[in-house]
């Protein structure tokens, strides 16, 4: 089966084979039924909009149950801007693509709010109010009569840079429209804006502990897939000539939803199979029209038990989020971990922060210092407080009292990406890596604070954007090198055992060239060799100058590694010095083995 499925990705996603197909359409078109040639235009239409789902769901893992609301906007805009105020269709329908970006990015800032169920429900109540509005407002969009009489290859009145089009010519366009966005979206997913987005589907709070803002990446998602949509509204209004707020209701929401699901999510190529397929079906099944619905939903449950990672997995192989480009740029003179320059004084302190949950107090004016250089342990019994102090200290919580500097800034109250672009990062209890992604995409997501291409540079895949994809390529290869992964850096993360992700957890943190580095329990679960490994990875660190604060309760790992001790019980310091000091300690002897009992007679 991988060998099948092998065969079908590079066949289906060689720029070779793709082309071809884009050439056999657009001339091979001339000798079709008129019929045909209108379905092939739908299904045009049908791509985009499934690639926009796709960005946004698939991608971002944003819920979207009210796209069709961007797509109709993108339609009544392109139909009303022609038909009422007489503007070119080279100007109306580009518009219709940015008003559906606005409307989603206007959008994007409730939703980004809320998650899952509400989120759900956020967008379908946006999907039914703008069916309303159009519905109600009869002098601009017509009402429930529907808006008639927009230039369209249907009436023969549509006319481009003064040419008028037939049905061929303009599938012919929107076939090279499709394509042009189908590229530029491939382009943006392979670049370090899509592997954030997907980031934030993986786990919101690993990716902006990695400095991607989760309020911005949310936004970029809905304005991008809001504007594909609207362009493809734009596009749609003038193929057919009418548009009623039949055609956008929460039905074709669904469906859309429907088929992005059965492609599946994620899959570029996995869309196109999908839309092909609900593009035709219908045609088919015009003798159960009443039933269609009940149609796509037995396709949906048999999908998703089936086949959960829809047509893209049975067929092909998972994508891929790196440009193989990048990838033979890539040098063999990648550096690990860059030496970070000396400073004086203490690097991070934290003074006297109080942690409150309701009535419990985890962190009780607790105050620390870490120094470039030196290696500090947190230690403590279970419960003792030490997450919740990295947490505060990340930028995950905000401390009740207490303050938390960086280099003499006060970071005390920043968002988690912010402190994590000062160059302040953690790793979890738990890795929070992306399973699909492999061992490569994850480390590739540690240089996101570092990148400096901007998203058209992305987009359209130019030199410098190769180029600085490369450049951190080199640097993955290297830390691969060190932590002992190399072997396995091209496997996806799921099918690899728990020690792999510990270390690629912590290698992810050092592609963010960081000055200072939290470690939560990072030899959890290691077995001799991976700690060993570890071991090294920690004091390469070290010696390159970073600030490491390590949480661990291996004590004899703790023991070969550390400068200085700071041990908490119940959320408070009992004890601060050096790990000889700390073995002697009656109060550290206390909290592990509690306090003896005198027996009575």
């Amino acid at each position: 089966m991988i060998a099948v499925q092998t065969v079908l990705t590079r066949l289906l996603t060689h720029p070779v084979f793709i082309l071809a197909m884009i050439v056999a359409l657009f001339f091979g078109a001339a000798w079709l039924t008129p019929g045909t040639v209108a379905i092939l235009g739908f299904l045009m239409l049908n791509i985009m909009l499934a690639q926009s789902m796709n960005l946004l769901t698939g991608i971002a893992g944003q819920i979207s149950l009210g796209h069709a609301g961007f797509y109709g906007m993108g339609a009544y805009a392109s139909g009303i801007l022609m038909k009422t105020a007489g503007l070119p269709f080279i100007v109306t329908v580009p518009a219709a693509g940015l008003i559906g970006a606005l409307t989603g990015w206007l959008l994007s800032i409730p939703a980004g709010r809320v998650r899952e169920f509400y989120l759900a429900m956020m967008t379908l109540a946006f999907g039914l109010i703008f069916r309303e509005i159009v519905r109600e407002w009869d002098d601009l969009t017509g009402g429930a009569v529907g808006l008639s009489g927009v230039p369209s290859t249907t009436l023969r009145t549509l006319k481009v840079l003064g040419f008028s089009l037939d049905a061929l010519d303009y599938f012919r366009l929107v076939l090279v429209v499709t394509a042009i966005v189908m590229w530029l979206v491939h382009n943006f997913i392979q670049s370090h804006y899509g592997r954030a987005f997907y980031a934030i589907h993986a786990s919101e709070v690993a990716a902006g502990c990695l400095g991607i803002p989760r309020g911005g990446t949310k936004r970029m998602a809905y304005t991008l897939a809001a504007g594909m949509a609207g362009l493809a509204g734009g596009l749609y209004a003038h193929m057919i000539g009418y548009l009623g707020p039949e055609s956008f209701d929460l039905a074709r929401s669904i469906e859309v939803l429907v088929t992005t699901v059965v492609g599946g999510l994620g899959s570029m190529a996995g869309q196109i199979l999908s839309a092909i397929v609900f593009t035709f079906l219908p045609e088919k099944l015009q003798v159960f029209a009443q039933y269609q619905f009940i149609v796509y939903g037995l396709i949906l449950a048999f999908s998703l038990i089936l086949l959960p990672r829809g047509l893209a997995g049975l067929l092909l192989l998972p994508p891929r989020f790196i440009r193989p480009a990048s990838l033979r740029q890539a040098t063999a003179d990648g550096v690990a971990i860059r030496p970070v320059e000396p400073g004086t004084g203490a690097g991070l302190s934290v003074d006297h922060v109080t942690m409150r949950f309701g009535g419990l107090t985890a962190v009780d004016d607790v105050s620390l210092e870490l120094r470039p250089g030196r290696i500090t342990a947190l230690i403590g019994p279970n419960g003792s407080g030490k997450s919740t102090l990295v947490n505060v200290i990340s930028g995950i919580y905000r401390p009740a009292a207490g303050t938390v500097r960086f280099f003499g800034e006060a970071i005390t109250g920043l968002r988690d990406d912010a402190i994590a672009s000062a160059g302040l990062l953690r790793t979890f209890q738990d890795p929070r890596l992306v399973p699909r992604f492999t061992v490569r995409e994850n480390l590739l997501l540690g240089a996101h604070r570092r990148y400096r291409t901007g998203l058209v540079s992305a987009a359209l895949s130019l030199p410098a954007a190769a180029r600085e994809e490369a450049t951190f390529l080199s640097t993955v290869d290297a830390v691969t090198k060190m932590a002992g992964i190399a072997d396995v850096a091209d496997r996806p993360l799921e099918s690899l055992p728990y020690g792999y992700r510990r270390l690629v957890e912590v290698g992810r943190a050092l592609l963010a060239e960081p000055r200072a580095i939290l470690l939560d329990e990072p030899a959890a679960g290691l077995s001799e060799a991976e700690m060993a490994l570890l071991a090294r990875l920690i004091r390469a660190m070290k010696d390159a100058g970073l600030m490491v604060l390590l949480i661990e309760h291996h004590m004899d790992f703790v023991a070969e590694l550390v400068d200085d001790v700071v041990v908490l019980d119940s959320g408070r310091v009992i004890y601060h010095g050096d790990i000889q000091g700390m073995r002697r300690s009656p109060a550290v002897i206390e909290a592990y083995l509690g306090t003896p009992e005198t027996a009575h007679a």
